[in-house]
């Protein structure tokens, strides 16, 4: 069913940006506006993406590129040169730091914050670019679920496997005797270990509600 509508379904998004957008212009702000659109996840599995003359599968619920990667928009006119495409590794935590550095205000310091901004980025500067970036999907919101910690090249599971994600997002086992894995393994699993402890044992209430 969301496959028979997904072309739809992208059609009316871009409307409604659209309408936002004019209605800026409308207001005379838009020029000192930022505008940041992201997808929450993958696609669903039945559908199947153009993308630079590739096909990209729809991974919703998984943790393939497919169903991780999703696509990041930013556009804010007095600041954010058009056309430029970034590389970098950026997470949903990310976006609160970036918002605060855009509006010039700071976060409350007791406030614990794992992104960092990725504003400079926007604006053509160097920034604090990521090293890495931590992915964890639980199907019921249990506390137990799937989780891995990645760079740019390299991906690594709770259970210690890597593997090699290719430029078209295929992911295969990295080889034993490749200097660039074998330095890229510690610094995941520095990161899976930050993240350890991080959950509590339930995400539900006595009564059985979300907290």
């Amino acid at each position: 069913m969301a496959a028979q509508y997904f072309s739809d379904m992208v059609a009316y998004m871009d409307k409604m940006v659209g309408r936002l957008a004019r209605r800026l212009d409308d207001l005379g702000i838009r020029e000192n506006t930022i505008i940041l659109f992201a997808g929450d996840n993958g696609s669903p599995n039945p559908v199947t993406s153009q993308c630079n003359g590739r096909s990209i599968k729809g991974g919703k619920g998984k943790m393939e590129d497919g169903g991780t990667r999703v696509p990041l928009i930013a556009s804010w006119p007095r600041y954010i040169k058009k056309g430029r495409v970034l590389e970098d590794l950026v997470d949903f935590s990310d976006f609160m730091p970036t918002v605060c550095e855009a509006a010039g205000v700071k976060a409350p310091e007791e406030l614990k914050i794992d992104g960092r901004s990725f504003l400079p980025q926007l604006k053509g500067e160097k920034g604090d670019q990521r090293e890495w970036i931590y992915c964890w999907h639980s199907r019921d919101g249990g506390p137990t679920g799937s989780e891995w910690a990645r760079n740019q090249r390299y991906k690594m599971s709770r259970g210690g496997e890597l593997v090699e994600v290719l430029p078209g997002g295929e992911e295969v086992a990295a080889k034993a005797d490749d200097p660039e894995a074998r330095k890229a393994r510690p610094i995941l699993q520095a990161a899976l270990d930050k993240y350890k402890d991080a959950r509590p044992e339930s995400f539900k209430d006595p009564q059985g509600e979300p907290k």
